[in-house]
């Protein structure tokens, strides 16, 4: 049993009116609190530390301060403030996690489990749930436009110079995804499979949609994140996850690098991708469902009791809950005129 094994014990001595022993309840409420107090302490890393490093630019005249069709140009420092300290936070807070309960991350990289096929599967199951997290998207943004509302943190354009394209694609490509997986599959699934594998499929994926703040990646991060959960639990290492993610945001990232050379030819590029990668995805989803290559864990009367019941008395992921909702609602703005 890997490290994301959940114990399975014989039902019969379950009855559907059993209840949770209260020492048991205590200790799932701790491992629950373990990581809401992550999060939270990540959370306020990084909006400590990011509005400290916006301050200093700013002070030293190093912020950008021009506009293009009214959003913002964001400049190789902002670049560097917005992208690469999250994600450096990130590993930091891995690290303390580590520390703090004594845990070696080794089996976490290990890959005796990994394979290559199967990894390229997962690959391209991501990439279809990048073009169906744009599809939705695309109604999302109607929706909101029909009530005069936009999602108003993601205007913004890049400074057209090369040293902030790569700065930013470096982030997204390299950075965030070490960072996010040590976190959301290293911490969050790792610790909540302890209880059940399928619960922590779902709950580790909407944790890792909802914390990025607004609708639109909230889908994204909620698709991709199911298969990063499925793999990372069947290999009982996370590096599956980091290769997936980081294809995921270098795909993502194609029509970011057409864009500085033509502008016009992104959105082509966009609609070429989105048809290739549905079908591919959709074969491949097929083919692995036929095989029953895809199949989730059991989720039986002992798991339920040990879940929602417990996780919703958990004080610090309620607090986490409430700050990752509420960055979401504020995100959505009436549209700027």
């Amino acid at each position: 049993m890997n490290y994301y094994g959940q114990y399975n014990p014989n039902q019969m001595y379950y009855p559907p009116n059993f209840e949770v022993p209260y020492e048991e309840k205590r200790k799932i409420r701790h491992n629950y609190n373990v990581i809401g107090i992550t999060l939270l302490s990540l959370e306020v890393l990084i909006l400590v530390v990011c509005s400290v490093a916006y301050d200093l630019l700013d002070t030293f005249g190093m912020l950008s301060d021009e506009t293009q069709d009214g959003m913002s140009v964001y400049g190789f420092w902002e670049v560097v403030a917005g992208g690469y300290f999250p994600a450096l936070l990130a590993i930091a807070v891995f690290i303390g996690y580590c520390l703090f309960a004594r845990y070696n991350p080794k089996e976490l990289f290990s890959v005796r489990c990994v394979k290559a096929g199967e990894t390229a599967k997962y690959v391209v199951l991501v990439l279809f749930c990048q073009q169906i997290s744009m599809i939705c998207t695309i109604f999302i943004s109607l929706f909101l436009n029909s009530l005069g509302l936009e999602v108003a943190g993601l205007n913004y354009v890049l400074e057209h110079k090369p040293s902030v394209y790569a700065a930013d694609i470096f982030g997204a490509i390299v950075l965030a995804p070490i960072g996010e997986e040590l976190i959301y599959r290293g911490i969050v699934l790792r610790c909540s499979a302890k209880v059940s594998q399928r619960f922590a499929i779902f709950f580790s994926a909407f944790i890792f949609g909802i914390m990025h703040g607004n609708p639109y990646q909230f889908v994204l991060g909620f698709l991709i994140g199911i298969p990063l959960a499925i793999i990372t639990i069947k290999t009982g290492s996370i590096v599956p996850a980091i290769i997936c993610h980081m294809v995921n945001n270098a795909v993502a990232s194609i029509p970011q690098i057409v864009e500085y050379f033509n502008d016009d030819a992104s959105y082509a590029v966009n609609w070429i991708m989105l048809p290739i990668f549905l079908v591919l995805g959709a074969v491949v989803l097929f083919s692995m469902v036929s095989k029953r290559q895809l199949t989730l864990p059991e989720y039986t009367i002992h798991h339920k009791k040990r879940t929602m019941p417990i996780l919703v008395t958990s004080w610090s992921m309620i607090v986490v809950f409430v700050i990752y909702a509420f960055n979401l609602l504020i995100s959505v703005q009436p549209i700027a005129q």
